[in-house]
């Protein structure tokens, strides 16, 4: 499928979709294939097709001897995977079977004629050879993506604790951040430091000013919107100063949580203030509240966000992407929890629930049981996609815990049995990105294992054993994190939601266990279940159980029945006395 379909129509190459039929002509006429993939929030891929693909000598070239594709990136991150070339746009040359000869990024009009010359009489005086070596190529991508669990292998602290060293490695110390120019946001990375901080007794204080320092720099400085609130993608400096200026929702979910985070340790109101002008824009911005839904991305713009708020309002508003896709929009719904939860407003958990629900009746094939990956104005599209239904699935078991409506547990339990039926790797253990297909087209027949993907999933796991004390789910989460055990540190610090998940494995979580009839209109117990939440802890459960409900477990917990709510916070077998008072139980968590 185009991307912004209305962009498109300005541009003089004969674009066609990634799908068999395209690939089928690309073999018939013999015809090595140009894939341009892009995203409609992306400036430089507008540009390209402003500059290059606009030329008319290129254009007319690329539409004789190429067969064109375009892909949008965030419609397919199946084919983003096996073909990006370090950024957007990429641009890829394959052969007509869809292996990589070569690529770059953004190539201006006369580099592109030097490449596209260079190509096709490599690929016309001697195919074979080319062919060769780009299915050797290609062998040698799939097995660098196929990890596999080693025997022997196991999970220990000392992974996070290496993690942990590779963020401070990498850590400025005068702006905040990680790394130098291009500086990116990598939430994931404060989320581990502050698990570090509070698992360690809080008295390394150097990970809280690694914290607040990254935290600030990326909310007060260029990367972040001072009018209309709300992160840009990334800094093109050290200092924060110079953005590209799309905004993401994928970015907003995690930023927020980090965030959230961060401000229930420290209690810095600046942090909190970024948080709710953050959440402002999105709300005001990105939230479609027909449908409950929150839009992709909203463009770049470097002249409109230089404006100020009067001259703004004399302007459009650059692009949004109002596509609603799956798993950001499950992120979005997390994160949303954990704001009801810290700055006290319900308005927010309702908004989750109602966009979870969005999601299940719309995205969920009850049939197949997949999960779709994007809905537009003419459906859902892409099922099987493993982050979808590991977002989702996440997104899932924390409404069941902050709410108790077992709806939730079940669609995570859904969710995750199509990861274990549909994308697990049986033999090498973890978790492929999507369902296997060898008559998919070009690279998708080949499946990957992203460690990031494969954390969430096995965060996953290890929550939903801890939920239902089914044993498989438990091996499924250990699993999928030992197939990275010798791969973790290549990734550097970018492994910090791997090194989060690896975190939750070998440690019991603090399990908050709330008793009590679940009515419907009874505020009681919906008020111990927020302040169970109100605190950070590193690694918890909650686990509502409601004595129509849960009998059988709650005589084997060895806890009274009881109609009021009542809350236990207990570590491994040992649990406190009956807490009838949501105050007392967050003074409880805040003093552990």
């Amino acid at each position: 499928m185009l991307y912004q379909e209305e962009r498109m129509s300005e541009t003089l190459v004969n674009w066609r979709e990634w799908n068999d039929e395209t690939f089928a002509v690309a073999q018939r006429s013999d015809k090595p294939i140009l894939l341009d993939i892009g995203a409609v929030w992306c400036h430089w891929c507008h540009r390209m097709d402003a500059d290059t693909y606009s030329h008319p000598q290129v254009a007319a070239f690329i539409n004789e001897n190429f067969i064109p594709i375009k892909v949008d990136n965030d419609r397919r991150p199946d084919i983003n995977a096996r073909y990006n070339m370090g950024g957007w746009p990429t641009t890829a040359l394959l052969t007509p079977q869809g292996e990589i000869i070569t690529g770059a990024t953004y190539v201006p009009p006369a580099q592109m004629q030097s490449l596209l010359q260079q190509v096709l009489q490599a690929y016309r005086s001697d195919k074979v050879a080319l062919a060769e070596r780009a299915a050797e190529g290609a062998r040698r991508r799939e097995e660098a993506n196929h990890p596999r669990a080693r025997e022997g292998a196991r999970l220990s602290w000392g992974i996070v604790t290496q993690i942990v060293g590779s963020i401070a490695r990498a850590y400025d110390p005068v702006y905040g951040g990680l790394g130098d120019a291009p500086k990116f946001p990598h939430p994931e990375a404060y989320d581990l430091l502050l698990a570090e901080y509070v698992n360690g007794g809080k008295r390394d204080t150097r990970l809280t000013d690694m914290i607040v320092k990254s935290l600030l720099g990326m909310g007060g400085g260029g990367m972040y919107d001072p009018v209309e609130g709300g992160w840009f993608r990334y800094s093109t400096t050290r200092d924060w100063s110079i953005p590209h200026f799309e905004k993401m929702l994928e970015d907003h979910a995690k930023l927020l949580a980090a965030y959230l985070y961060a401000y229930q340790v420290t209690r810095d109101e600046k942090i909190k203030a970024i948080v709710e002008r953050s959440l402002a824009y999105l709300m005001n911005t990105l939230y479609g509240p027909q449908r409950g839904t929150f839009a992709g991305s909203q463009d770049a713009d470097e002249e409109y966000y230089a404006l100020s708020m009067v001259e703004r309002r004399q302007q459009n508003a650059p692009f949004i992407d109002w596509t609603v896709y799956t798993d950001w929009n499950a992120m979005m719904a997390q994160a949303l929890f954990i704001a009801a939860a810290v700055l006290g407003n319900p308005t927010y958990r309702d908004t989750a629930l109602r966009l979870l629900d969005y999601l299940w009746t719309t995205c969920h094939d009850t049939t197949t049981g997949a999960l779709y990956h994007f809905v537009d104005g003419n459906g859902p599209h892409l099922p099987g996609l493993l982050h979808d239904h590991a977002r989702l699935a996440q997104a899932s078991l924390t409404a069941f815990q902050f709410t108790g409506d077992a709806k939730h547990l079940d669609r995570a339990t859904t969710l995750s049995r199509a990861m274990l039926d549909h994308l697990a790797d049986a033999d090498g253990g973890g978790f492929f990105d999507r369902p296997d297909d060898l008559s998919a087209p070009g690279a998708l027949h080949s499946r990957l294992k992203p460690i990031s993907e494969n954390a969430v999933a096995a965060d996953v796991f290890i929550t939903l054993y801890h939920l239902t004390g089914v044993q498989e789910y438990l091996s499924a989460g250990e699993t999928a994190l030992l197939v990275f055990e010798d791969e973790y540190a290549r990734y550097d610090y970018m492994a910090a939601a791997y090194g989060l998940a690896v975190n939750r494995a070998v440690s019991e979580p603090t399990e908050i266990a709330v008793v009590g009839a679940l009515a419907p209109r009874d505020p009681r117990p919906q008020a111990m279940l927020s302040a169970a939440w109100q605190v950070y802890v590193p690694w918890r459960i909650v686990r509502p159980l409601d004595p129509a409900r849960d009998a059988a477990t709650i005589s084997a917990r060895g806890f009274p029945a009881s109609s009021a709510p009542v809350a236990y916070v207990c570590r491994g077998q040992t649990c406190s006395a009956p807490i009838s008072d949501p105050a007392l139980l967050t003074a409880l968590l805040s003093d552990d």
